[in-house]
């Protein structure tokens, strides 16, 4: 089920990768580093809640799954910087390189953790509001909305599909360059059904 960038990216298969990014802030660092182009581990540590050495720690262990790679360094020569080595993934389970109960167990760790780290990131924005510290105009363009719809399996294919062409367009990768006023914004998506397989239309929590 883990897949942010569901028609776009590279499709991760191997088992070693998943679990380095079966971390949530090891995503939201790889998520720094493809919003930045590069960033080292203090730059991090701005947006992580860790310290810049255990970020180091952590860019380390995706370096090492091929995640990340060793740009240089920069000013004083005293900071390593890190680029993502690719601008977007995708985890199909079906197409993971092991067993099917190791498949499952790394795909359901993978969403997991992506799940926290948009938590961590909608919470921000809400404590952010809470004391005054976002404009007027961030605060009515944001969203943090439920909802409950009806639909079959095919128009619920179909409603995920074309809400991702409709994000498309706002992606990084066609929108590399940040214009005057622009800021990155988190766009979480759960399309998920909870009412009973059989068609009975009671919710899980009814059974």
């Amino acid at each position: 089920m883990a897949h942010p960038e569901r028609t776009h990216g590279v499709r991760l298969t191997d088992p070693s990768v998943l679990r380095a990014l079966a971390h949530p802030a090891r995503l939201r660092m790889l998520d720094v580093l493809q919003e930045r182009g590069g960033a080292t581990a203090t730059q991090c540590a701005e947006v992580v809640d860790l310290s810049a050495s255990a970020c180091s720690w952590h860019l380390r262990q995706l370096a090492a799954a091929g995640l990340v790679r060793d740009a240089g360094r920069r000013g004083d020569r005293r900071e390593r910087v890190w680029e993502a080595t690719v601008p977007a993934w995708n985890v199909d389970m079906a197409t993971i390189d092991a067993d099917p109960v190791e498949a499952q167990g790394l795909d359901l760790a993978v969403t997991q953790a992506l799940l926290q780290a948009s938590d961590t990131m909608v919470e921000g924005f809400v404590m952010r509001m809470a004391q005054d510290q976002e404009p007027q105009e961030w605060r009515d363009g944001g969203l943090v909305s439920n909802s409950t719809l009806r639909l079959s399996a095919d128009e619920l294919r179909d409603l995920t599909a074309g809400v991702m062409q409709l994000l498309a367009p706002y992606r990084l990768s066609a929108r590399p360059e940040a214009r005057p006023g622009d800021r990155t914004v988190h766009a979480a998506l759960r399309f998920v059904p909870v009412s009973a397989p059989d068609g009975s239309g009671r919710s899980v929590d009814e059974q």
